[in-house]
């Protein structure tokens, strides 16, 4: 490689670091904010932060406006108290203001307004915390103590009393509960009744699906009947529809024949009808005729020769 060639590479190269420095910058100033001005303050807390780092965000309802610059464990005597100090870096050129005010007072403002900080829990796996800023409805705690920055006061919150009842979890004790859980499900699957049961419900599941297919074969069949007569119904009610009324018409036809013929089979055979009347003298008069014929076979009886010679005189009747 010449000369010419090594100026050519050292210079790609200079430009692509020059570049790659630049995009670095760029990609580390994507927090929205210049970072050219800053707000410094102090948050004490009289309890663990065992999570919090330096670096870590300060995000006001999940924005980030600061991080955190330091952390150390401070003793005041005169209060007789042990605080965990934690300075933040604040940029007010994140937080946009309308209205009132300009950018260098409106961290100050909000603070007047109520403004308190907690720390949070970033991640359940990685145990990070940050801290958030923001308005609460529990009343926040100043510590009456000399700090070196204004002090933003404190809210509590619940973080604490679930780190130490995870702390509390006895992992050991857990893993050798699981571990006996893990023998007895391993002693089961190796007995040979629990094989024989889940033979037994296989077989049983198949044949429920036997039945199943009989019972739908069978259903098939009945539902085909059921047609069947269904059908047959259907061509019944429609004969029924047709041949009924004429029928109707026919009966109430003989019905009223009948009534008449009633009528006049009443009004024949009423006492004071001529009919009556001539049946009653036939009557009579048969009855005088069936007399005479009593006579004359009494007379023959007594007299046989009485139809030759005639009926002798003196004869009683």
């Amino acid at each position: 490689m010449n000369r010419k060639s090594l100026s050519v590479s050292v210079g790609l190269f200079v430009i692509l670091t020059v570049a790659m420095t630049i995009m670095l910058v760029l990609f580390l100033n994507t927090d929205g904010f210049s970072r050219t001005v800053a707000q410094r303050y102090q948050i004490l807390f009289d309890t663990s932060i065992k999570g919090l780092s330096v670096g870590a965000p300060v995000t006001l309802r999940g924005v980030k406006i600061g991080e955190v610059i330091d952390i150390k464990t401070q003793i005041f005597h005169e209060q007789m108290k042990v605080l965990n100090v934690v300075t933040v870096d604040m940029y007010p050129d994140a937080i946009k203001e309308q209205g009132m005010g300009g950018v260098d007072n409106v961290l100050a403002q909000l603070m007047s307004q109520g403004l308190s900080a907690q720390i949070g829990l970033q991640s359940l796996l990685t145990g990070l915390l940050y801290i958030e800023v923001d308005f609460s409805n529990n009343d926040p705690v100043m510590q009456s103590v000399n700090t070196t920055y204004p002090q933003i006061p404190t809210v509590p919150n619940n973080l604490e009393e679930f780190i130490e009842r995870f702390e509390s979890i006895n992992l050991a004790e857990m893993g050798n509960r699981l571990n006996e859980v893990l023998d007895n499900v391993a002693r089961l699957t190796a007995d040979d009744r629990l094989n024989q049961l889940i033979d037994n419900v296989g077989s049983a599941f198949v044949s429920m699906e036997k039945m199943s297919v009989t019972m739908s074969e069978d259903m098939a069949g009945i539902r085909k009947e059921f047609a069947s007569m269904s059908s047959d119904a259907s061509e019944v009610t429609k004969l029924l529809k047709a041949e009924l009324p004429v029928a109707q018409r026919q009966f109430n036809k003989t019905m009223v024949q009948l009534q008449e013929t009633m009528e006049v089979a009443t009004q024949t055979l009423a006492p004071d009808s001529p009919l009556m009347y001539q049946l009653t003298e036939s009557a009579k008069d048969i009855g005088r005729a069936s007399r005479a014929v009593d006579d004359l076979a009494n007379v023959l009886q007594r007299q046989p020769d009485a139809i030759i010679f005639g009926r002798t005189t003196g004869d009683s009747q």
